[in-house]
């Protein structure tokens, strides 16, 4: 899928997750996942964050303050099957994109945000190993096939 970021001039540089740094949060993305760690006040308990995740929308914050995040999400997540949890200080949430049949990069979590310049991603790579058995066969024909015209 290919995102137009033509005429947008405010674009963040992708970070070493595929994924974008802001000033209150940053995002790593796999072809499976979105992960948003929110750094969080030395002390915080779990009582005191405000999270709601929801299909196409995403609520982030501590509870009494402005929101980390709040608004709908690039594209639809999931639900049932993101999560969140504290470690270490950091308020991590882990959303589960909900196209998994297609590799798919977000260019930012909620609409509105900066988003990160989809220029400078740099997906990991695979090997054929990590592919489901379909892909592999796929890849396995394609290398016979390959063979073949040699």
């Amino acid at each position: 899928m290919s995102i137009n970021q033509e005429g947008l001039t405010d674009l963040l540089p992708c970070n070493g997750q595929c994924g974008g740094d802001y000033p209150l949060y940053s995002f790593a993305q796999t072809d499976k996942d979105v992960t948003v760690t929110v750094p969080l006040p030395n002390g915080t308990k779990a009582k005191s964050v405000t999270v709601d995740i929801a299909p196409s929308s995403l609520l982030v914050g501590l509870t009494g303050a402005d929101p980390v995040l709040n608004g709908k999400l690039f594209k639809p997540i999931k639900s049932s099957e993101s999560t969140w949890y504290l470690d270490n200080g950091n308020l991590i949430v882990i959303l589960v994109k909900g196209n998994l049949k297609y590799e798919e990069w977000w260019p930012h979590v909620v609409e509105g945000e900066r988003q990160i310049d989809m220029k400078t991603l740099k997906p990991p790579e695979l090997h054929v190993s990590e592919l489901d058995e379909g892909a592999q066969a796929k890849v396995a024909q394609m290398m016979l096939e390959q063979q073949g015209r040699r």
